[in-house]
């Protein structure tokens, strides 16, 4: 017994000292609970509720045992008595249960969906139930796999009046809402994967070759000194490309960024300038609220770096805060540009040509996976029914899992890292060794570090098949060159830039990301709440090459984009509103002397849940 109690204690994160332990397990045997699981759990929320989580000691277990234990003890006792005459009729389970130290009362209806199986067998006043299959489908009902300890298990019933929205409006699941690839490819894919890989997983966001994880991770040290260096030399490496894909090699060389001879420039045919974005009042950009700031390493007056923007001349622009630009124009007056054009492209390194021999299925799901008004994870049980389905070769979830700022967050009788440690467990379980899961961190997430670029959480179990990873990832897949993050950048971008005859927005905000070289180009940050370590995206939030895939899950429409030649998915969001959506896509095999072309060669889809 004292084995089985440690490991309960060490699941919910507690180190009782041996003494205490013994005392456990004396309690555990003068009270007949044989079940590990049931002793600690009516401790963590007899803790939780009265000692405001403390651990347990030799004093704090005398109040346990009186308060706790031997209350339930005097009710089943009595119970029990007033039930002679029948002994076979079922007792109360709130009585027997461990969930009377949460509130649950004797007649409440709901006591059904939180007791365990294990709790009902270890009942003497009733017939024990014969035990039910321990397979995956019994792991996919509903509230079994994923829904946690509670202090107000009452509250986690969903609302009808604000539950799910019904299919008349969103759609059947199974609905496809959008698809890419040549129609010879779609038609013939069963989105089924009939051969079992192992497909190798590779990080390449790397800093001296490690990748960011918490053992690597320093923040909130960001010097405001450090943080200006840094956006200096952004404006130097980006604006330096920037002129030399429109100038050339040797008109970058004769190009006076910001020179003092404005005369004689403006005569010569106009001024160029290399600078930075910025809005005035750190919020949405409009067409009399952006400025440039420049780099002019011979004055040392802040002020003088700075150029108020003019677009009266401008005929198409798209233009965000933090973005670096070549701006060419002419200084009428004052500190006012006039912009007749502006840059923002430079040279592209493009991906590595796909280097596929077998065809490979790609399942991808982005947060939150459950409804906004309680935690039962309805539709990550439908995805796992489908993956158990389709058998995928590799799975991509990217957060949020546990939203920081769910209205039931703060009701969990259990630590978040337990009940994200739970979370994978299941998801692991369902779907087995086959498929490779890449799990990608979310700074929303509450048992994750709210810092930008953000490190994976810590699991206290390993599976050889899953991959967690940091936010945002660039992974090689067996030849594939996979880019992810679970920041919402398409949103923040758009939300936040001025644009004029500047093209379709989805296909403008992802060059935005590829010609600024970038994950996260903005800033300061379009989310007050984004905690944005310029030291950390420095070193693991770059994207110097563009991917052969890119996945941005985001609240903006599910959407599929080839952008030069990157298949750029949005799968929505898995939980929605709107009804949820997952992607789907396929890579077949390259044909070895041939070029490969992504029309050709991928497949996508994206269906609703």
């Amino acid at each position: 017994m004292d084995v089985e109690l440690k490991q309960q204690f060490d699941e919910m994160g507690v180190e009782p000292e041996p003494s205490v332990l013994d005392r456990c397990v004396e309690l555990a045997i003068s009270y007949n609970i044989h079940d590990a699981t049931e002793f600690v759990e009516q401790w963590m929320a007899f803790s939780l509720s009265h000692l405001h989580g403390e651990d347990p000691a030799i004093e704090n277990l005398g109040d346990f045992e009186r308060k706790v234990l031997q209350l339930r003890k005097d009710k089943i006792g009595s119970k029990a008595s007033a039930q002679k005459a029948k002994p076979y009729v079922q007792s109360s389970v709130a009585e027997t249960s461990s969930l009377a130290t949460y509130g649950v009362m004797e007649d409440d209806p709901m006591i059904d969906d939180y007791v365990s199986e294990s709790t009902m067998e270890s009942s003497a006043l009733h017939t024990p139930k014969a035990k039910k299959n321990s397979g995956h489908s019994s792991n996919l009902k509903s509230g079994v796999l994923f829904s946690p300890a509670s202090y107000t298990p009452q509250s986690a019933k969903r609302n009808p009046a604000v539950g799910t929205p019904t299919l008349s409006v969103t759609g059947k699941p199974g609905d496809i809402v959008d698809s890419f690839g040549h129609p010879k490819l779609l038609a013939k894919s069963t989105w089924h994967s009939e051969i079992e890989h192992t497909v190798p997983v590779t990080q390449k966001l790397l800093h001296k070759n490690v990748p960011l994880t918490v053992g690597n991770l320093g923040y909130m040290n960001d010097l405001l000194a450090e943080r200006c260096d840094d956006l200096h030399d952004r404006i130097d490496d980006t604006g330096r490309a920037l002129v030399e894909k429109k100038l050339g090699e040797t008109g970058a060389a004769e190009c006076s960024w910001y020179p003092q001879e404005r005369q004689a420039l403006q005569a010569a045919g106009g001024l160029h300038a290399v600078g930075m974005i910025h809005s005035e009042d750190d919020g949405p950009l409009d067409a009399y609220s952006a400025f440039l700031v420049v780099i002019d390493d011979d004055v040392e007056d802040v002020e003088d770096t700075t150029l108020t923007l003019n677009f009266t001349r401008v005929k198409s622009a798209s233009i965000f805060p933090g973005q670096v630009v070549l701006a060419k124009g002419f200084i009428s007056r004052g500190k006012t540009f006039i912009v007749e054009d502006i840059h923002t492209e430079r040279k592209l390194t493009p991906a590595t040509p796909l280097k596929v021999d077998r065809e490979l299925q790609f399942v991808v799901a982005g947060g939150p996976f459950t409804d906004s008004t309680d935690l039962f994870y309805e539709p990550l049980h439908d995805l796992l029914k489908y993956l158990k389905e389709h058998r995928p070769d590799v799975l991509v979830l990217t957060g949020p899992f546990l939203d920081a700022d769910h209205k039931m967050v703060g009701e969990l009788a259990e630590t978040f890292d337990s009940f994200f440690d739970k979370m994978i467990g299941g998801i692991m379980e369902a779907i087995g060794s086959h498929t490779a899961v890449l799990v990608v961190s979310s700074q929303k997430d509450a048992m994750s570090h709210s810092v930008y670029p953000t490190p994976p959480p810590a699991l206290r179990k390993t599976y050889p098949n899953l991959h967690m990873l940091p936010d945002p990832s660039l992974v090689d897949l067996d030849g594939i060159t996979l880019g992810v993050t679970s920041t919402d950048v398409v949103d923040h971008l758009l939300s936040h830039e001025f644009a004029a005859n500047a093209g379709e927005r989805m296909h403008r905000a992802i060059n935005h990301l590829f010609h600024q070289g970038s994950f996260y180009p903005l800033y300061p940050p379009a989310d007050e709440d984004m905690a944005y370590d310029s030291q950390l995206a420095l070193k693991y939030g770059q994207l110097k090459q563009l991917p052969n895939v890119l996945i941005l899950p985001g609240d903006q429409r599910h959407f599929i984009r080839l952008v030069n030649d990157c298949l750029v998915i949005n799968p929505g969001r898995l939980s929605d509103k709107k009804g949820g959506t997952f992607a789907r896509f396929l890579v077949t095999p390259s044909v070895p002397g041939k070029v490969t072309n992504m029309f050709n060669s991928v497949a996508c889809q994206v269906q609703r849940i």
